[in-house]
């Protein structure tokens, strides 16, 4: 690891397209445009050509924390990951984030900056070819550590003669955020463990358990942090959890119901590493899951809908508006692509229990022929399987119960978000006076659901109001066409006035959501009431 001479890079930059959301939340994952022969495929090519991309013959060194902050250039540009140095010069044209945002942890220890947007790729597999050294952290930073250490006792908790005086001591302060409090009990049918949160906005999708015969694993998020139970259990459980929340409280009860009913448990169980940690979850592991395709169908003439069955034992109940990460090795590289899950469809009575008993995942995805994963998951069938990892995301469900109004604009598969906004809007929250899409695509045939959304239109007539744009629409076309314009923002989101309370979505390539949250301020909208979906 690098020593305390290395500078933490504030991460992303006050002006990086990350930053466009304006909740506040934690950083959202972006893209740019490539140039031309610069996708992640033609890197892959580049790895393999032979080509030394390390800038020193493939020699293996001992980098100093002086040697790498000079390499801190575009032209010349090393940084430090989990104390691995690797020269990032080759790769900046190839970073889907974009020059600017590689160039912020040039010269430097970049592993804070890269697991805050990053903690799911493998970096490793990612920049193996890039590969100079380790970094070698200085001694003289090593003996500050330990010199403050041993001088952490404080004049005042010593006597006249230099003795400790006991009387003096107290117990340490504690430092970081307070643990929830655990505990559990039993019936004869089952088994309840109690995890008290104190998070109003606490809510069962929160959870994910995994079971394997007896070994339990299960982790809560509790707004920036991950609360985990891990224990081998005394006797065996179904997989027919139950989870239950307080709202006023957040104490949460996860049901296990006994395999052996009328048996009495002496204990939980062996309780495992990492029991009742609580730690920032961005500093957690990425959990990953081979998940089962049950089914798989066709949207439109480039997208497909598959249904993914979780590992027998695993619950995950994805939040609304979340993503989880598909990780698939191609030339022996691990490549991570991030898609928002979504239902089966929008209209009609829709079976969501195998949804909301957090069964399955449903993910709509575009196919590309020359995309590095799409090219493989297009030739995959039922029965086949695609790891995806444990969700990630920053929306937050309460921005649904205290609106009013719902404006989204969505361009291309920056429709999945929007997905379960919509249903949720119009199907379970009848809060919300007011829902309007505006859906931004090249012609007809790339509208997604088109069929299902004029339907909800018809249904719910005084609540939804549909709106398609086309760029590249031929003269048969009669409706909008185009792209993103003050027009669109000022016609469609509401004054605002003392009783109004919107809340506007958007998500698309980076360009267009960028826009529309430009334009929306300009037009009065605060941060507040604004979400930017980013990916």
């Amino acid at each position: 690891m690098a020593g305390n001479s290395l500078a933490i890079p504030s991460f992303p930059s006050s002006n990086s397209p990350q930053r466009i959301a304006g909740d506040g939340s934690s950083p959202a994952r972006v893209k740019v445009a490539l140039s031309p022969g610069r996708s992640l495929m033609d890197w892959i090519r580049l790895g393999r050509s032979g080509q030394d991309l390390t800038s020193v013959n493939g020699q293996v060194l001992d980098v100093t924390e002086e040697e790498l902050s000079k390499h801190n250039t575009q032209e010349d540009g090393w940084l430090s990951l989990r104390g691995k140095v690797y020269n990032v010069t080759p790769y900046m044209e190839y970073h889907p984030g974009g020059i600017d945002e590689l160039k912020r942890g040039l010269g430097k220890d970049a592993t804070q900056l890269f697991d805050e947007i990053h903690k799911w790729v493998n970096a490793e597999s990612m920049l193996e070819k890039c590969y100079v050294g380790r970094l070698c952290t200085s001694v003289k930073n090593q003996r500050k550590a330990s010199t403050a250490s041993k001088s952490s006792i404080s004049s005042s908790k010593l006597s006249a003669n230099g003795t400790i005086n006991l009387t003096n001591l107290k117990p340490p302060e504690p430092t970081g955020p307070v643990p929830p409090k655990f505990d559990w009990y039993q019936t004869n049918k089952c088994v309840t463990l109690v995890v008290c949160t104190k998070w109003t906005g606490m809510t069962s999708d929160m959870v994910i358990i995994e079971k394997t015969c007896k070994q339990l694993l299960i982790s809560i998020f509790i707004q920036d942090f991950t609360f985990t139970v891990h224990t081998e259990l005394e006797e065996e459980v179904t997989s027919d959890y139950i989870v239950k929340v307080q709202k006023d409280s957040g104490k949460t009860e996860i049901v296990l119901p006994k395999v052996q009913m009328e048996k009495q448990w002496s204990s939980l169980g062996k309780l495992l590493d990492n029991h009742c940690s609580y730690k920032k979850t961005s500093e957690s592991g990425v959990r990953q899951y081979n998940s089962k395709i049950i089914s798989v169908s066709k949207v439109n003439h480039d997208t497909k809908l598959f249904c993914l069955q979780l590992p027998e034992g695993c619950r995950m109940c994805v939040p609304i508006g979340y993503h989880v990460h598909v990780h698939h090795h191609i030339s022996g590289m691990e490549i991570v692509r991030s898609y928002t899950c979504v239902i089966p469809s929008i209209t009609g009575e829709v079976k969501l229990c195998d949804v909301e008993d957090g069964r399955v995942v449903y993910l709509m995805i575009k196919m590309y022929t020359d995309g590095a994963l799409t090219s493989w998951l297009n030739t995959l069938n039922i029965g086949d399987c695609i790891k995806i990892s444990n969700f990630d995301g920053s929306f937050n469900r309460q921005y649904l119960t205290s609106s009013h109004h719902l404006i989204m604009y969505a361009a291309g598969t920056g429709f999945t978000p929007m997905i379960r906004l919509l249903y949720h809007s119009l199907k379970q929250d009848s809060t919300i006076k007011s829902v309007k899409l505006l859906f931004f695509n090249k012609t007809k045939e790339d509208i997604l659901w088109k069929d299902q959304l004029d339907e909800l239109a018809i249904q719910h007539k005084n609540r939804f109001e549909v709106t398609y744009i086309l760029s590249n629409e031929d003269d048969t076309w009669t409706g909008y066409t185009g792209r993103i314009r003050p027009e669109f923002v000022e016609n469609f989101i509401p004054r605002s006035e003392n009783d109004v309370n919107r809340l506007v979505c958007a998500c698309g390539p980076t360009p267009f959501t960028k826009e529309v949250m430009r334009l929306a301020k300009e037009y009065g909208c605060q941060d507040s009431e604004l979400h930017a979906f980013l990916g």
